[in-house]
């Protein structure tokens, strides 16, 4: 018996073992499958809480809009006016609205562990073909993780390109879920090099990249059955489900139909009864000997538990609360939280988004429809000030010029072109301040210069 014993832990903790913990709790090693938490979570399930969860949603595109809200400049190094070349690249951008879809793909990979762009060129060749030389860029198609998958990869060990992908497949319906109209699933084969892949937290295998609501996915189911469940207590409340009670002698069997007519059974009668009341405002039930009253739930305050969850799936996503959230919980977001929320967008720009833009204007270069030549791609301040923010600036430098001078002080702190420069307004010749070797008049001299012949 001891020794069936034995087996019968050793077979449990193999088992155990196998399975692999489903949760952090060491005590409980599958906590998480009863808390209702998934131990993997797929595409099909990121993509789901990006598309019907409002907190998963509203952190993909807080995100992408703080980053995207003014699009980046792709310049010469070292020029401040727009030259030719950038003209040319601009045109030719604007053209297939490249920064719209580049825009996109860094969506779909915010979804997704990764996610690509496949290239569109005027080259009379197949897409299974290798890109060389182009006339022109036709189109970029933005995809998601799904829609891509590896058929061959290159497995000789002595060449430069072991372990890289040899071909491609993308599928050129939309993600699982979209209304297809019947449409078949089809699988067009796509040469590497008309694939550029972005994928956020990799450093070299795009299989390794990290999607932005992994992390706070628990929180996010949390945050689904806290709201589910509160607005299912308030729909049982407003349901008015109906108990009915009797008295000793009663007889509910008594009790007529719709038209006058008896009953099968007292059961029938209280459903007909109970679904008419629901129905109509003006229906009335009718009792024989009882008394009927209606099954309400205790409805809890869901605004603790919930607090609880955002806040936790606001760190994961790295975003203050009050930034991703708004004014839903009577605050407002701090200077502090903007400039946090500001310094992580001008970051992933700089780490992330700069790698990608830079990648395909090579790759364009490579193909001769972008010209060759050195690039950089510079961006806007994200936290650049607004024009209430300038104004407020501008009252208070010209309330410290006026201090300055009441104090004795004769040279002014700031000129007219320093001024207007913090409004962001064009500089002029005469910034009407004095210069050396052009005193100001006095009375007397101003005079002279009145009574002077022209």
């Amino acid at each position: 018996m001891p020794e069936i014993a034995t087996n019968s832990l050793d077979l449990s903790r193999a088992r155990r073992e196998f399975l692999g913990s489903l949760g952090l709790d060491a005590k409980r090693p599958t906590a998480w499958t009863q808390y209702g938490y998934s131990q993997h979570v797929s595409f099909d399930m990121l993509y789901a809480a990006y598309e019907r969860g409002g907190a998963g949603h509203g952190a993909v595109h807080k995100l992408l809009d703080g980053c995207w809200q003014k699009l980046p400049r792709i310049k010469r190094p070292n020029s401040d006016k727009e030259s030719p070349w950038e003209k040319g690249v601009g045109k030719l951008l604007r053209n297939v609205r490249a920064m719209a879809k580049l825009k996109d793909l860094d969506r779909r990979n915010m979804v997704g562990r990764y996610a690509a762009v496949i290239y569109r060129v005027a080259d009379s060749k197949a897409l299974a073909e290798p890109l060389q030389r182009a006339a022109k860029l036709v189109d970029l198609i933005p995809v998601y993780e799904d829609q891509l998958k590896v058929t061959t990869w290159h497995t000789d060990p002595a060449a430069e390109n072991y372990g890289t992908p040899a071909m491609f497949q993308y599928r050129k319906i939309s993600p699982p879920g979209t209304e297809t109209q019947g449409r078949p699933e089809e699988w067009a084969d796509v040469h590497p090099s008309r694939v550029q892949i972005l994928a956020e937290g990799s450093t070299g295998d795009f299989f390794e990249g990290v999607p932005l609501l992994r992390a706070g996915f628990n929180r996010l189911v949390d945050l689904d059955k806290i709201a589910g469940g509160s607005g299912e207590s308030y729909l049982k409340n407003s349901a008015r489900t109906i108990v009915f009670k009797y008295d000793v002698g009663a007889a509910p069997q008594a009790i007529p139909g719709d038209y006058g007519e008896p009953v099968e059974s007292v059961r029938d009668a209280h459903e007909t009864q109970a679904r008419a009341l629901n129905r109509s405002t003006d229906a009335a039930i009718v009792m024989q000997g009882g008394d009927a009253t209606t099954l309400q739930t205790s409805i809890s305050d869901p605004t603790g538990p919930w607090t609880v969850a955002a806040n936790e799936f606001a760190a994961s996503v790295r975003i203050p609360f009050t930034i991703l959230f708004g004014q839903q919980t009577g605050r407002l977001a701090s200077d502090e939280d903007k400039a946090d929320f500001a310094n992580r967008c001008a970051s992933r720009q700089e780490m992330e988004l700069t790698p990608m833009l830079e990648e395909f204007i090579a790759r364009m270069q490579a193909a001769g429809i972008i010209e060759a030549g050195e690039f950089e791609v510079e961006w806007p301040p994200v936290n650049a000030p607004s024009e209430k923010d300038k104004a407020e600036l501008l009252g208070k430098m010209t309330a410290a010029m006026q201090q300055a001078f009441q104090a004795g002080l004769v040279e002014p702190l700031f000129d007219a072109n320093e001024l207007r420069a913090v409004m962001g307004f064009e500089q002029r010749t005469d910034d009407g301040m004095p210069t050396e070797g052009d005193p100001e008049q006095t009375g007397q001299e101003q005079e002279e210069d009145a009574r002077a012949p022209a």
